[in-house]
């Protein structure tokens, strides 16, 4: 027998005896994690040293046949959120928006005709949720959402508390500067240049075939959201492998001057919410321009949930290490098992940002 193909059987038995094995019980030990918790269908992508891996678990639809894999599009909920922070700071670059200045004087949304101090809101404020806004003053997705009156809770700039509200209101006055829907820009300044083919905001034929449904905490299939209207706070359909592109660009500035880059991770706002007292967790949080910011035994970390009642989804990436992980399921008991898999995939560390949204968001 030649000496290369002997060296080269030696290589395929070494394969088969080591990686095999190892490769199965990673999948078995992540497989028994969403056992437990309960979760339906799993997307994951993952980069760890700089090497990308993908896990997929479960099904889209519980009581069909399919698999969830690479192409199972799932609701991204709030993680629409990033994607918006990311043009606006492309907008900043071209001059096209200010930061500071009142987003009313681009866009005199109709739902805050009666209160003075919403008009003084900036897209500086909205990024870093100190809006003053609710999360939502009624159901978004309801028709009484457009015409119901929108008010602060306490003066915009003077404190932090999530808002979707103020994301909208941001959302139109993009759209108004640059005269087109949120679609249009997106597919042109994110979902094209960063290779994001299976993205949208709005729900497209071919997702008929490749969508996710929802399910409840037992399992149950409870339907599928099919946005008509963009929403720049929770309306986003993709995949695992398509918004990993568009975390990377996020991490590595890619597409942003130096300057928007370092505005995401560095011009931070704390999270203690008015007149509270500074919890544990609360004390390793920060939000940038548009994304969570979380220190632990890691390093600081860019982070963001999204949470659309029976999709559960989250990344986090660590700038700087080539560490990060997106992270989609379409069950309500998603987030449940993210401690787990952070575990799993990066060692035990102190999740603060799950800790948090546990107790105090």
């Amino acid at each position: 027998m030649h000496q290369p193909y002997k060296n080269y059987m030696k290589a395929i038995f070494f394969y088969l005896l080591f990686f095999l094995p190892f490769h199965s019980f990673s999948q078995q030990t992540l497989d028994a994690i969403f056992k437990k918790r309960k979760v339906t269908g799993v997307q994951i992508l993952v980069i760890k040293d700089n090497k990308p891996g993908t896990y997929y678990y479960g099904k889209p639809k519980a009581d069909e046949a399919g698999k969830v894999d690479g192409a199972t599009v799932f609701q991204a909920a709030s993680l629409s959120k990033a994607i918006l922070a990311y043009i606006v700071l492309k907008m900043v670059d071209r001059n096209l928006i200010s930061l500071d200045e009142p987003l009313y004087h681009y866009f005199a949304y109709d739902r805050i005709k009666s209160d003075t101090a919403a008009q003084k809101i900036t897209a500086r404020m909205v990024l870093h949720h100190e809006t003053g806004f609710p999360n939502w003053a009624t159901n978004p997705t309801s028709k009484q959402w457009f015409t119901s009156a929108l008010k602060t809770k306490f003066i915009p700039g003077s404190g932090w508390s999530y808002s979707g509200e103020g994301f909208m209101f941001l959302q139109y006055a993009v759209e108004s500067i640059l005269k087109q829907s949120l679609e249009k820009i997106a597919t042109r300044e994110v979902f094209v240049p960063l290779n994001m083919p299976s993205s949208s905001f709005l729900w497209r034929p071919s997702f008929t075939n490749t969508g996710a449904y929802g399910h409840d905490k037992n399992g149950e299939v409870t339907g599928r959201n099919e946005p008509f209207l963009p929403a720049a706070a929770y309306s986003l359909l993709t995949t695992a492998a398509d918004y990993n592109n568009f975390l990377q660009a996020l991490v590595t500035g890619n597409g942003l001057s130096a300057v928007s880059h370092k505005l995401l991770f560095t011009d931070t706002v704390s999270v203690k919410k008015n007149n509270a007292t500074v919890s544990e967790p609360a004390s390793h949080i920060s939000w940038g321009l548009g994304v969570g910011i979380q220190r632990n035994e890691l390093g600081t970390a860019a982070w963001h949930w999204g949470d659309n009642g029976d999709f559960k989804c989250f990344f986090m990436a660590f700038p700087g290490q080539n560490n990060s992980i997106v992270y989609f399921t379409n069950s309500k008991n998603g987030l449940d098992a993210v401690p787990d898999v952070l575990t799993y995939y990066f060692g035990k560390n102190t999740w603060w940002a799950l800790q948090w949204l546990d107790k105090d968001f």
